[in-house]
């Protein structure tokens, strides 16, 4: 399993607070740090919905440091750790994937900085409110695919076969280790009091790979694959001296 060192996270995230720390003395914008969980799910070749491989989530955890540049806007700095995964032999339908029986499974390990859109000003206490976001950035995941196709029933297709053949080339392609991507994706936060805040996401992955399962002439190469998250996260807001209260309503 391909991991980022713990020393590592430890330096990046105390590398932003003192940052951000030593630009805000003489700042108002607002900081936070917080810890998402939830689950990476893949989508792609191997499985049959376009919502992906839940059947195989497993548990995902992300940290990350917040600092708000403007009213409505932040900059967001995450790590994020956890796997993907998929079988095609937990499907009954269409009956092609059980005599197929591709399937894979990777660490992933993904570091990302983002340009998030609040829709209510971040600069005013939002205390007792649910408000919506967006964001969109870069990223960059670490990957270690293990690919199987040892229950693949060959005697149940023409030795002919374009999957044959195409696996073939499949076994020939190296997996990538290392995966550019573009997260885009929103949230919902709920602001319960100056200094903490929860969060629900969805943050889609896009990528320029088809080979994230370790397939993709065997299975269907028009279409790279792709993974997105689901999360649920805790904020607390380290420097909230400059959160003004919300103008009195007349």
């Amino acid at each position: 399993m391909l991991t980022i060192p713990k020393k590592l996270v430890v330096l990046i995230i105390s590398a932003f607070l003192l940052h951000f720390n030593g630009r805000t003395q003489n700042s108002n914008a607002p900081i936070s740090i917080g810890v998402q969980l939830g689950t990476f799910i893949y989508q792609g070749d191997l499985v049959p919905s376009f919502a992906g491989s839940f059947r195989t989530a497993k548990p995902m955890i992300s940290l990350h440091v917040n600092k708000t540049i403007a009213n409505n806007f932040s900059i967001r700095a995450s790590i994020a750790t956890g796997q993907i995964s998929a079988d095609e032999s937990v499907y009954d339908s269409p009956s092609w994937r059980k005599i197929r029986a591709f399937n894979f499974s990777s660490s992933l390990t993904e570091v990302s900085g983002a340009l998030v859109f609040d829709f209510a000003d971040q600069t005013f206490d939002n205390s007792g409110r649910i408000s919506p976001y967006l964001f969109a950035g870069a990223a960059v995941s670490f990957l270690n695919i293990h690919r199987d196709w040892s229950k693949f029933n060959v005697t149940a297709i023409d030795s002919k076969s374009p999957i044959l053949v195409g696996l073939g080339q499949d076994t020939l392609h190296k997996a990538p280790s290392i995966l550019p991507v573009i997260p885009i994706g929103a949230g919902l936060r709920y602001t319960i009091n100056p200094h903490w805040s929860m969060t629900a996401e969805l943050n889609y992955r896009y990528s320029f790979s088809d080979y994230i399962d370790g397939f993709s002439k065997s299975a269907n190469p028009r279409a790279n694959d792709s993974y997105y998250s689901v999360s649920i996260g805790l904020n607390y807001h380290l420097f909230n001296n400059g959160i003004k209260c919300p103008p009195a309503k007349l």
